[in-house]
Order: structure tokens, then sequence, then C-alpha cells
């Protein structure tokens, strides 16, 4: 999955994309004009649990991959915008970045942050750039000389979709059938992707959990069904490049339990259903991720595709019952442990090892 991250000049997207991945790229005005591309373990406190119990030769976290698309100037060419466009339909899923901080160099550039402003501004540019997509799309498949089935069915779901950005209606927003999932395959529109909001605050806003508009931005996250947390990332940037033995100390001193990456993550697993399986062992212990209710023949492909191919049955037990218990041996002696099938719907913290013949 690549998460990109974006918003206007000066809101932080470069400064919060270092933080998560541990980045040093320059921020500021002088920001730069290509995406930055890095990635970033996902924290899972149970993944180190597991570690420290079976020593393993190595332990392999999940990783999410993170896109820093630098934000679309006024004076910006028409290339130079399309391509920035470009680098956002490329993205899995969307962040939004709104700066709230103060900081004197941003005001120079942008002014008072306005949070609201800008949240609902690049909102409706997401939906006007999809607005002028389906006209065309529309206009060309009608032009067309010899209309077949399918296209008028895609015509009129493409209409459908113009109408609901009309209404000020998100893409994402609409229930749309599987037959209709279908015939969308292959294009990709804006307001369609998941989209996350990042309120960039500074750390005085931190320690009084309020900033300008907070009421006016959390109401219009409600409506659209937008996700919403806020970070320092400045500070939290700093604070990630101390020993990490030192860190809590510092996020505490803010009132912060976990950092600004395991509030993300966690963000974005909920709202996108993942969640994560493990497998164990003496040679490695790994997290994977897949979506949830994911059959186990399919989460098994997510190791390898012969797995998948030759499925026999998944031997499962949870991370819960090791956890409480101290030894696998003890989990199955307390009879934990069981056989299932490839239809068998994977549940966020199983421990399993696939049994497959090819």
């Amino acid at each position: 999955m690549q998460i990109g991250l974006v918003g206007l000049p000066t809101s932080g997207k470069t400064t919060l994309f270092n933080l998560l991945t541990g980045s040093s790229h320059l921020t500021g005005i002088s920001g730069a004009d290509e995406a930055h591309i890095g990635s970033a373990e996902v924290p899972d406190p149970r993944i180190s649990y597991l570690s420290g119990l079976y020593k393993p030769k190595k332990t392999t976290y999940t990783r999410i991959d993170f896109k820093d698309i630098p934000g679309v100037k006024m004076n910006d060419s028409r290339s130079r915008a399309s391509r920035l466009l470009n680098e956002v339909r490329s993205a899995d899923a969307l962040v939004e970045v709104l700066r709230v901080f103060k900081s004197g160099d941003a005001e120079a550039l942008a002014g008072d942050p306005d949070p609201y402003r800008d949240l609902t501004n690049y909102g409706a540019e997401l939906q006007l750039a999809d607005i002028d997509i389906l006209e065309k799309r529309i206009a060309r498949l009608q032009e067309a000389s010899k209309t077949k089935k399918d296209s008028c069915e895609q015509v009129a779901l493409l209409k459908k979709l113009l109408a609901a950005l009309e209404n000020d209606q998100l893409i994402s927003s609409l229930q749309l059938s599987a037959e209709e999932k279908q015939l969308l395959a292959g294009q990709s529109f804006l307001s369609e992707k998941p989209l996350f909001l990042v309120v960039n605050i500074d750390e005085d806003q931190l320690r009084s959990s309020d900033y300008p508009n907070r009421e006016k931005i959390c109401a219009y996250a409600a409506e659209k069904e937008i996700s919403i947390i806020e970070i320092c990332a400045r500070v939290e940037m700093e604070i990630n490049r101390l020993k990490p033995e030192e860190q809590p100390e510092f996020l505490e001193d803010l009132g912060l339990a976990e950092s600004g990456l395991s509030r993300l993550t966690r963000m974005v697993y909920e709202q996108l259903n993942l969640i994560s399986f493990f497998t164990v062992g003496e040679d490695e212990v790994r997290a994977w991720t897949v979506e949830k209710g994911a059959p186990a023949r399919q989460a098994a492909g997510k190791i390898h595709s012969d797995i998948e191919r030759g499925f026999i049955r998944a031997e499962v037990f949870h991370y819960n019952h090791l956890y409480q218990l101290g030894s696998a041996a003890k989990v199955r002696d307390a009879g934990h442990f069981h056989l299932e099938g490839k239809e068998y719907p994977v549940q966020d913290g199983d421990i399993a090892n696939f049994r497959f013949n090819v």
C-alpha cells in the first residue's frame, strides 16, 4: 500500500514524511519539486513480544509506503500541476495535511493559517478534477458511432458518479455494487480514494487540545466520513531522532501515549478494515496484512503463491492465548489450537502455520 501525503505548500507534509519514514529531507518554503518516497514499519507490540519469545534469526514488521507529494502553487505551469496530480492518482490512499501551526516562514508565504478554508478548498479541487474527467469520458463514449451494451451501462454509471459529485458527494461515499465496481476497473478517481486527515498543530495547541476552527473541521470530517488525527509533526520529528529508550518520556511529557506513526497507521488499518496475522518460528517472526475476513487460503497467498495453490489446512492459535499462557505448548494443552480449512476467516492476531502440497 502506498499512501500519498497531500495538501497545500507549507502545510508540513515533508516534516510529517520525515517523522513517518525517519528521513531527513529539506522542509519549509524551499521544499523539493519532486515527490519523496519512503516506507515505515507498522508499530505492533505483539511482534516485539513474539520476537522475544521465539528469538528468531529475523523479525519482520509490516511496512507501509508513503509518498510526499509537493503542493501545487498558484503560479505553477499546467505541466507541473498535471504531473503532481498524476502522483496523487497513483497513490492507494491519501492523507491530507492541514496547517494549523504558527510559523513565520509559512505565514510569510501563505499568510495566517486557515485550516477550514484549506480543507474545503482541497476537497473541492479533488471533486472538480473528477468532474472534468467524467465529463470527458462520458462525451467520448457517447460520440462513439457504435455503442455497445457495456458502454451504455458504463455511461449510465459515469453519469451516476457525476451527479453525486455535483451534489457535493465523494465517490468513496457511494455504495457501488460488485458489477458497478467491475465496470470502473482500471479507472482512477481522486474522490474515490480513501482519505484521511492529519491536522498539523504546534506544541502550544497540542498542550491546550485546541486550535482555530477545530469544531468546524471535525464537523466537516464527520459529514464526509473522513478519519482525523492531530499531530505536532515538528516536535515529534525531533523526538523521533532521540534514542528509542528516551522517546517515551518526551512523548509522555506532551501527553501522548504513542507516536504519530502509531496513531496514523492504526487509523488507516481501522478505516480500511485491515488486520494483521503472524507466522512464527526460529527462522523468522513476521507480521502479514490482509483485509478483515480474508479466507485462510488467500492469506496464505500473501506468504507465497505456492502455499495458496497447494493449500491443505491452517494450524491456528491466537496471540492473546499465547500472551496469557506464555508458550505454544501451554496453548495447545489448553485446547486453543485449531485446524481450519481454506474458507476460515483469518482473525486479527491469529498465529498461523499453513500446510500445503504442490
